[in-house]
């Protein structure tokens, strides 16, 4: 009741005005009935007084002359005239002495007047020789009487009889019948009441029909609208009011027509779109397999150059022995200009045979081909070992070199040789570019690179030199191969320009990272980062940064330790320690010479940018590769299902935002898992086995037509349910393919959740087991359902029953439930209980209408009751084949 009114507003119009008629007719009534009486008792007061003023200056006269016999005639005439009037005139002594009624005469008044209320006013009204008239209803004999007491006053005429002492000589009594009155008074107000409610009803009918004339009607006509509108009906409001609720609908049809001018540009922007993402797709495909050639030929490259490096270094190697016996004058003496000369062959060839090792050891690092043999090592021992090679040099320009190593940065954990190859680069360049001034190489424990709990693990070193410097635009180069700052220092320097892409192999190969910072003019600084602890090699693959997770997290409102698991993409894991980049033409850094993927410690985005918190962040944020790879990754790994069979939800859509708000609508019921892919989207389904799906249309690389193509037309699962959630609408071509249902964006997750939880049990039945006694009945059944196709498991008692079902799990339950013998009840009990077996659906057969106990007793076990007296046996097959397609089969 309550929910009619408060639903529709003309209900809650009308209840407030039916409120109001109603509650201004009762007080109406209320102050008839309350002032109605009082009103009328006071006019009788009023004539009660004003004729016994009159009564009184008739008979004054004659009292005072003591003519009694005018006052007897003068009282009879009045009880002649008025028949509910009884005047009395008594003493002092309340004795009665002249009265309209001559049995009363010589009798006291408050005895004749028989109300003990009547008799103490009477005596107060003497006694205290009031001069006011006095009026008021009293009950006597039953009857309500209106009696006044009128005080009769000495005067100097009455002083010759009653002397002057006292100032009232006794009271004029009249008593009126008033009962009249009341019930006039009743009368008026069920004519009040009567006239009221049919006021009431008239006023409500008319209001009613205002009301639907000028507002239900109107909005009956803007919701119907507006439910057309929601199914995808482009439908107007005509005949509207010119009201408020006119301008409602006018405002509505606005809103109409500007929707379809937007559907149909949608339409054409998504038709332009789907031909966009198609080249697109194209365009993808044809990049990726260009940059998977890229790589292979960048294998071969570096086996080519290997090979050719091994090949050179052997007659390089020749040369230099052979030259050097020359020199030596083995073979014999020379002259000087011959020295001369043998010595350039010399330097040229070694410098040759550096330039041959530099380019196969770069070769060896970008083909993965280097193992590290990490150790505890001591940086000052390590140092000092290199240094011995430099003195000389320093020595001879003049240079100072000072070594600055902090409290924790003495020991680092690394390949020995490897780090010493890096620390002589690094040393080798800061004195072949400084002419003057010092070399410091400093070692302090980083804030880079701190682990899960926040621990350092690396050992930062710094080579500072005051050399030439480096220009900030050459900074973005000098890491690359076979390149220097400045074209003019290859010829003023000698130098390969491989060392420091050797230096960033070698420090990548520890997990660290390198960088650099200068100024021209001033000199420059190299940093690497080591590790010292041996717990970074321990785990196979990159190290993140904590940091860098924290500041993702925070960017991506995510846990941190989304960020803190190793990446995969499209199913498969992301190697970027292995050197090699998952190739993403989106991301931000593709085509850059770095091999490794950029989201992890050490890598360099473009140019010289560190790769590093903080200054990776702006670029990782921005990364649309990292949103696949980290925030939105395919749910790869099915999840074991729970003991309570857990019933899950699949859904496809490359879009994670319509996964999570599908997720959001069926969580309370349903175990989600999306799928952003749908090129392996049949085989997951396999795997997964879900009560249903959902499936988008526009996808890339296989749209959803294909998808629900390819479910249909599989065995395993052409039978599980799909719903189609699409931005498109083609209904007739998603149920021509076997669609369960159809929704066009945005999502009624309501709608949804209702038809997923309406087809679940709407299962493929193959299996059927029958619980029959009779033996005619049970071969009849067997044997229609054999023809239509069904397996079918037959018993006759439920103690066979409970024993075959343990092993053999049917879909359907057909169970006589009224045989005497069988005790299917306890059958029933038993499979609702057992885990595998309470969700199967059961059809309940009968020999007679149930009674209430049996009834109460099926309640939530029974998908359907036949009553097999009520059919013959052709109508019993029909109706049990009716029921097997209602619930699934």
């Amino acid at each position: 009741m309550l929910d009619f009114i408060t639903k529709k507003i003309g209900n809650k119009l009308l209840v407030v005005f039916v409120a109001l008629l109603f509650t201004v007719m009762l007080i109406e009534i209320i102050f008839r009935i309350y002032f109605g009486l009082p009103d009328r008792l006071i006019i009788a007061e009023a004539g009660h007084k004003k004729m016994m003023d009159t009564i009184f200056a008739t008979v004054k006269h004659p009292l005072t002359v003591g003519d009694s016999d005018t006052i007897h005639r003068d009282f009879e005439e009045i009880g002649t005239k008025h028949t509910n009037i009884d005047v009395y005139l008594c003493d002092f002594n309340k004795q009665i002495s002249f009265s309209t009624d001559k049995k009363t005469i010589h009798k006291r008044v408050d005895h004749v007047i028989d109300n003990e209320d009547f008799s103490r006013a009477i005596n107060r009204f003497l006694n205290e020789n009031s001069e006011l008239t006095f009026s008021k209803v009293f009950k006597v004999q039953g009857k309500r009487n209106l009696i006044s007491i009128f005080p009769i006053k000495n005067s100097p005429e009455c002083f010759h009889c009653h002397g002057s002492s006292k100032k009232i000589l006794g009271a004029m009594v009249m008593k009126t019948n008033v009962e009249d009155v009341y019930k006039t008074v009743r009368y008026q107000m069920i004519r009040s009441i009567i006239l009221t409610i049919s006021a009431f009803i008239f006023a409500v009918f008319i209001i009613n029909l205002v009301v639907k004339k000028l507002i239900k009607n109107p909005l009956n006509k803007l919701i119907d609208a507006t439910h057309k509108f929601a199914k995808g009906e482009m439908v107007t409001i005509i005949n509207y009011p010119k009201d408020e609720i006119g301008s409602l609908c006018e405002t509505f049809n606005y809103m109409v027509n500007e929707v379809a001018k937007s559907k149909m540009e949608l339409e054409k922007e998504l038709t332009r779109r789907a031909k966009l993402l198609e080249e697109r797709d194209e365009l993808v495909a044809l990049l990726q397999k260009a940059n998977k050639q890229l790589k292979e030929l960048d294998t071969l490259k570096s086996a080519f150059i290997a090979n050719m490096s091994h090949e050179l270094r052997t007659p390089m190697n020749a040369i230099i022995g052979y030259t050097d016996l020359l020199l030596d004058e083995v073979d014999g003496p020379l002259n000087e200009d011959q020295k001369a000369s043998l010595r350039k062959v010399a330097a040229n060839a070694r410098h040759l045979l550096q330039l041959i090792n530099d380019v196969l050891d770069i070769s060896k690092i970008e083909s993965g081909k280097i193992e590290l043999k990490p150790a505890e090592v001591q940086l000052k021992a390590l140092v000092d070992s290199i240094m011995v090679t430099f003195e000389p040099l320093i020595a001879k320009k003049g240079l100072s070199f000072t070594l600055n190593i902090e409290d924790g940065a003495e020991k680092l954990y690394v390949d020995e040789d490897k780090a010493k190859q890096i620390l002589i680069n690094l040393i080798s360049n800061a004195v072949k570019f400084t002419h003057q001034g010092e070399i410091t190489l400093r070692a302090r424990i980083s804030e880079r690179g701190l682990d899960k709990a926040g621990n350092p693990q690396f050992v930062e070193i710094s080579v500072s030199d005051t050399g030439i410097g480096i220009k900030k635009e050459d900074l973005d180069k000098i890491f690359d191969k076979f390149a220097q700052a400045d074209v003019s220092t290859t010829r003023q320097y000698e130098g390969t320009g491989l060392g420091l892409s050797i230096v960033r192999g070698l420090v990548a190969l520890h997990k660290g990272m390198v960088w650099a910072e200068s100024e021209v003019g001033k000199g420059s600084t190299f940093y690497v980062l080591l590790p010292f602890k041996k717990e970074v090699f321990d785990k196979p693959g990159p190290v993140i940064e904590e940091k860098m997770a924290e500041a993702l997290a925070q960017y991506f409102e995510v846990p941190k330790e989304v960020f803190l698991q190793d990446p995969s993409y499209e199913g498969k894991s992301v190697r970027c320690w292995d050197y090699t980049q998952c190739g993403h033409v989106n991301c931000p850094e593709y085509g850059s010479a770095e091999k490794r993927c950029w989201l992890v410690l050490g890598t360099h985005c473009k140019g010289m940018k560190i790769a590093s918190w903080p200054e990776k962040v702006e670029a990782c944020r921005i990364c649309e590769v990292v949103r696949d790879l980290v925030l939105h990754k395919e749910p790869v790994v099915i999840e074991s299902i729970s003991s309570d069979r857990e019933k899950v939800v699949v859904a496809i859509d490359d879009n994670p935002d319509a996964i999570d708000l599908i997720r959001k609508y069926l969580e309370k019921d349903y175990k989600v898992i999306g799928l952003l892919s749908s090129e392996d989207a049949v085989n997951k389904i396999k795997e997964i086995k879900p009560v249903a799906i959902t499936l988008d249309i526009m996808m890339p690389m296989k749209d959803g037509w294909q998808v629900l193509k390819e479910l249909k037309q599989d065995e395993e699962t052409k039978d599980i349910p799909v719903i189609i959630v699409s931005i498109i609408d083609n209904k007739t071509l998603a149920f021509s393919l076997g669609a369960a249902d159809y929704f066009v964006k945005p999502l009624d997750g309501h709608s949804l959740l209702r038809k997923i939880k309406s087809i679940e049990t709407y299962r493929p039945i193959k299996k059927v087991f029958i619980l029959e006694r009779d033996e005619k009945t049970l071969n009849d059944l067997t044997g229609i359902l054999k023809e239509t196709g069904y397996d079918v498991i037959s018993v006759k008692n439920s103690k066979e029953a409970i024993t075959v079902v343990k092993f053999q799990k049917p879909d359907l339950f057909i169970i006589n439930i009224t045989d005497p013998e069988a005790s299917t009840f306890d059958f029933l009990d038993f499979i609702k209980t057992s885990t595998d077996l309470k969700e199967i659906p059961v059809i309940a057969l009968t020999n007679k209408e149930l009674i209430e106990e049996e009834k109460e007793a099926l309640n939530g076990r029974i998908k359907q009751v036949i009553n097999k007296a009520l059919f013959s046996e052709e109508d019993l097959i029909t109706e049990l084949k009716n029921s097997l397609k209602k619930i699934g089969g």
